[in-house]
């Protein structure tokens, strides 16, 4: 580790991520467990068109889960799931409700939009600045289809655009420069 150090912390950081990635790769957690709301696979089968599951993982399970300390939510490409971690799953299962925050609203359709990307069998699958485009490209649509109005999902969109703008600054790897972002325009009166 004092290798890594030397090289820098931004070095250091991509080279976990990688050896995060192998694992899960390697050895795919047990999924036997998981929450796998129906509602959730009806919309992510929009935009993954058909293929794979989602699982919705207890705090028990995501804190057992070694590929939870990849973010919010992982996808399992070979095997064709996505994990959703607790707090992301409480979001999207109450978009449209006044049951938790907004922006817990917002974070939970952007990542199943965005894991959805991930299932869908197209080129761009393993493109994280691709796959994010599409994601933030169809929040309103997806926001919509997981039970908000359309007032409801323009109310979302801010903060769906400030976590993408966060997710975009923390790691480039999510940023597609060719990716044109539907404007946020402010409610009139």
């Amino acid at each position: 580790m004092a290798t890594l150090l030397i090289l820098g912390p931004a070095w250091c950081t991509r080279v976990l991520r990688v050896l995060a990635l192998l694992v899960v790769l390697v050895v795919p957690p047990s999924a036997s467990a998981y929450d796998t709301p129906e509602r959730l696979a009806r919309v992510a089968h929009v935009y993954s068109l058909g293929v794979g599951e989602v699982r919705c993982a207890s705090s028990a399970e995501w804190d057992a889960d070694f590929a939870s300390a990849l973010g919010w939510a992982y996808t399992n490409m070979r095997d064709e799931y996505a994990v959703l971690a607790p707090g992301v799953c409480a979001g999207v299962l109450n978009v449209g409700t006044a049951n938790v925050p907004l922006w817990q609203q917002a974070l939970g359709a952007l990542v199943l939009t965005h894991e959805a990307f991930h299932l869908r069998r197209w080129r761009f699958r393993r493109n994280e600045g691709k796959v994010e485009c599409q994601a933030i490209v169809h929040f309103k649509d997806a926001a919509q289809r997981l039970g908000a109005t359309a007032a409801q999902a323009e109310d979302l969109y801010p903060y769906a655009l400030a976590l993408h703008a966060h997710q975009v600054r923390l790691f480039p790897a999510y940023k597609d420069p060719k990716c044109v972002i539907p404007p946020w325009v402010p409610p009139v009166g």
